[in-house]
């Protein structure tokens, strides 16, 4: 087996020996010489696309791949059915450290009933780690109410707790703090980053609206998004928010504010105020932190935040905290 990998397109052989680590149950297994993959949608009039990387620095980006493309699908209100993968290696990679990372992908995409059916794999030296991009495919959920409009004085419900992949990327990168780090650590480190069970429970109730995934930029630019697409503005109380244990804490002896932090794990939902209890209800059932935040409002009063019975400017963060402090 050669060591390390040359430069270029992956060669068959070694194609060959990636695609046994996948198991697709509802689709063919990606080919050698396909150049497209075929997905049957009968039955579904319109499917859900959506394209992520994982660019930070991770022991496991395949595995956080799966999540953080699935959020997505599942924000939207579908549900995630198959994916296609670009691996790009950088020179000097050995092929065991290439298959152990797409070993956690696929062993994720099968827990979560997605079919890996195709994509690309390079060594390159425009890259200095491997970088996996994906594009994921998804079908409505049949408790979704498709485009159903956002208005003023409508709930705007957090299910999950903020700050969690902030959390993560702090507690496994931060050199300084130790003590408050290792805390923030054992807090953060069972917290899934996928909200698969977060919006499943909510879209059973059958009363969402509309549902955002905060990434980049953290809750308060996620909040910006979906009151711009809503073309309305919002009124938010930051004690409403619940955020993983001590996160709050560590943003403060770093500077940066929590609100604008990266925040997959979580979810905004938008639903009327009669409908949201329900939501509220089935979220205690399956044990999610979850409250109403706030409510949206007309577009001209802007967003808001209360905080220490101030009312501020929402910030929003085109960059986000993280960022900051390495």
């Amino acid at each position: 087996m050669i060591d390390k990998l040359p430069e270029g397109k992956l060669n068959n052989d070694l194609l060959k020996k990636l695609f046994l680590d996948i198991n697709n149950p509802n689709s063919k297994n990606p080919k050698i010489g396909e150049d497209s993959a075929e997905i049957d949608i009968t039955n579904n009039n319109e499917i859900l696309v959506s394209s992520d990387p994982i660019t930070f620095d991770t022991d496991n980006p395949g595995g956080f791949l799966i999540d953080i493309c699935s959020n997505d699908i599942f924000a939207s209100g579908g549900i995630p059915k198959w994916i296609l993968i670009t691996c790009l290696v950088p020179l000097n990679t050995s092929f065991e450290e290439l298959r152990k990372s797409l070993i956690n992908l696929s062993h994720n995409a099968t827990l979560n009933d997605i079919d890996i059916v195709g994509g690309h794999t390079e060594v390159t030296s425009a890259v200095n780690k491997i970088i996996i991009s994906g594009t994921i495919i998804g079908i409505y959920n049949k408790n979704f109410t498709k485009k159903q409009k956002i208005k003023p004085n409508q709930d705007i419900i957090l299910g999950g707790l903020a700050g969690i992949e902030g959390s993560k990327i702090i507690s496994s990168k931060l050199k300084k703090f130790k003590k408050e780090v290792k805390i923030l650590h054992e807090n953060s480190k069972d917290l899934s980053l996928s909200i698969k069970k977060i919006a499943l429970c909510a879209t059973k109730s059958g009363k969402v609206i509309k549902m955002h995934d905060p990434t980049e930029g953290g809750v308060a630019t996620a909040l910006h998004e979906i009151t711009e697409l809503g073309n309305v503005g919002c009124e938010i109380k930051f004690e409403k928010i619940e955020f993983v244990e001590n996160f709050q804490k560590i943003c403060t002896l770093l500077g940066i504010n929590p609100l604008g932090v990266i925040s997959s794990g979580c979810l905004i939902i938008i639903s009327d105020s009669e409908n949201s209890r329900k939501i509220i209800n089935e979220f205690k059932k399956n044990k999610i932190p979850s409250s109403v935040i706030g409510k949206t409002t007309k577009k001209e009063k802007g967003n808001i935040i209360i905080k220490d019975n101030s009312f501020l400017e929402l910030e929003r963060f085109d960059q986000d905290e993280i960022i900051k402090i390495f």
